[in-house]
């Protein structure tokens, strides 16, 4: 099974980590609470504006769950987060495309427990949907509808992974 095209990284992105930076060279000459409370309302436009937003091919997202997700992780251990959210995501890729390949469904079953664990907490709301309909193909062992819903699955699949990796930790990570 071929993957489908990479996405490329949003184009915010980049401007926003200048944004940053120019915030950062502020802050040592804004020295009154009401230039630093101006600052924050800056600092806080600039995560709003980083929060993952659902790129066209991913079905429902809600980003406030990845958003929380990072929230409570805190900033120390966002990059790991991040990081190991992609590492999971494409390991559970590898194994549902190898299951589906093979009708393996002892593996579709196992990728479909990690991925409907997965995209449920980072607000991949269809994808889980797609997770929960894969595992119950897979107890059937229905070769037909496993053709029919892997495409628009490992579609999603890509898409999420390319999301996962363009989202910027909250200003504070350890990089």
């Amino acid at each position: 099974m071929t993957r489908p095209a990479v996405m490329p990284a949003d184009p915010i992105l980049a401007p926003l980590q200048g944004l940053r930076r120019a915030v950062e060279a502020l802050r040592p000459y804004l020295e009154t609470p009401d230039q630093q409370a101006e600052l924050f309302l800056i600092e806080d436009a600039i995560e709003r504006l980083s929060q993952p937003r659902a790129p066209a091919g991913l079905g429902e997202f809600d980003p406030a769950r990845l958003g929380h997700l990072l929230d409570i992780t805190g900033p120390d251990l966002a990059v790991e987060l991040l990081a190991r959210l992609t590492e999971d995501l494409t390991a559970t890729q590898d194994m549902l495309e190898t299951g589906a390949e093979t009708a393996d469904w002892k593996l579709l079953r196992e990728g479909s427990h990690v991925l409907i664990s997965l995209s449920g907490s980072v607000g991949a709301l269809s994808l889980q949907a797609m997770s929960e309909n894969l595992n119950a193909i897979a107890h059937r062992q229905d070769r037909d509808a496993l053709e029919a819903l892997m495409p628009p699955l490992s579609s999603e699949l890509v898409i999420l992974i390319q999301l996962i990796r363009a989202t910027r930790p909250p200003l504070g990570a350890a990089r």
